[in-house]
């Protein structure tokens, strides 16, 4: 295992004005045992929205092994209070994504003095980077430091599961409702995946599905593996006549949240709309299992339509560059959009262009 432990004194401002106490935050980059592992999947019972990438599983992810993954814990003398996990890169560290945040709290946490303590352990983790970005949801933006930089994102649609799947049902759009009858009406099924060939059908549909829109494409292997993540992983299988036409991809935390995470379908398959039924029956699962939540993982139109409440998140920024060049290209883009529409759009991607530009120079 291989953690820190640290302490930190920062002036009253830096953390919630009635709390500017003493908090501590441990940094780990491997997968604990003995009591940190226990503390932690403690405080994850007690908290509100635990999701699997805020659990010590989040370093058994197949695709982090070539990367230096990092979790942040909390913590007020031996107890966790709350934690985020990330990725270091070396020159950009990363906590989460503006449609995925990868931070939760306890419940009986001092939620600024909690979030006081991680950001300074992200502070800390960052050391001789260029770039930190942290994503939360938006109700959490007043307790973050002011020198870091906000931007706010659509965030995603969220759905409340304890409402149960009948009520769910009748909060879809009309359209939506009809798209799930007559993938029903078509003969449509949907099952999880059981088999390793069933995981390798999907993978072939994915594969087809990621050159189509021009997307990267996870190595067979890798794949694989994380859908051997069988505690946090579930793979729900779209058929006609047989034949497997679409997949739904959905991480989740027993008892906690539900995460969308990924879909594919045959694009001769769209008639039949297996992707409206696919998360239709992911809903009705989490249902059964006492899921807590469903995020949506965005908020387009498609996703809309389910009926969910829409949360937003916000990027909190620290540009530690050469002259902020970082901030120098966000306020580019961000002109540039203020006056896109008074100006070509050519000019609207020459401004991008120059941030890319001054990203690449401060590299």
């Amino acid at each position: 295992m291989n953690f820190r432990t640290a302490t930190f004194r920062q002036p009253a401002a830096a953390l919630n004005a009635a709390n500017p106490g003493r908090g501590e935050f441990c940094i780990l980059h491997s997968l604990p045992v003995g009591p940190i592992e226990a503390r932690w999947r403690a405080c994850l019972a007690n908290s509100d929205f635990p999701t699997h990438y805020t659990t010590p599983e989040f370093f058994l992810e197949p695709m982090l092994r070539q990367r230096r993954a990092f979790a942040i814990l909390s913590m007020i003398g031996e107890e966790v209070t709350g934690m985020l996990t990330g990725v270091n890169d070396g020159d950009h560290v990363q906590s989460g994504l503006s449609v995925r945040p990868q931070i939760a709290f306890s419940r009986s946490a001092d939620r600024g003095r909690a979030t006081a303590s991680l950001v300074a352990g992200l502070v800390s983790e960052a050391k001789g980077a260029k770039l930190v970005d942290l994503f939360v949801w938006s109700d959490m933006e007043s307790v973050i430091p002011p020198r870091f930089r906000r931007r706010q994102y659509e965030g995603v649609v969220m759905l409340d599961l304890s409402r149960g799947p009948d009520a769910l049902f009748r909060r879809f759009s009309e359209n939506k409702r009809t798209n799930i009858r007559k993938a029903i009406k078509y003969g449509v099924s949907v099952e999880p995946a059981s088999t390793p060939d069933e995981i390798a059908a999907y993978y072939a549909i994915y594969l087809d599905w990621s050159r189509r829109k021009g997307l990267p494409i996870t190595p067979k292997e890798e794949f694989q593996q994380t859908f051997a993540l069988t505690g946090n992983r579930l793979l729900l299988l779209a058929r006609h006549q047989g034949e497997i036409i679409a997949g739904l991809v959905i991480r989740y935390f027993a008892h906690g949240v539900m995460e969308y995470a990924a879909n594919s379908s045959l694009d001769s398959a769209l008639r039949l709309r297996p992707n409206d039924l696919l998360h239709w029956r992911a809903i009705e699962w989490g249902c059964r299992e006492g899921i807590a939540k469903y995020s949506l993982g965005g908020a387009h139109l498609f996703l809309r339509k389910f009926g969910g409440e829409i949360v937003p998140t916000t990027r909190h920024r620290l540009d530690l560059s050469l002259f902020r060049r970082f901030v120098i290209g966000d306020w580019i883009v961000d002109q540039a959009q203020r006056a896109r529409p008074l100006i070509p759009d050519r000019l609207t991607t020459l401004a991008r262009s120059l941030r890319g530009l001054v990203r690449q120079r401060s590299a």
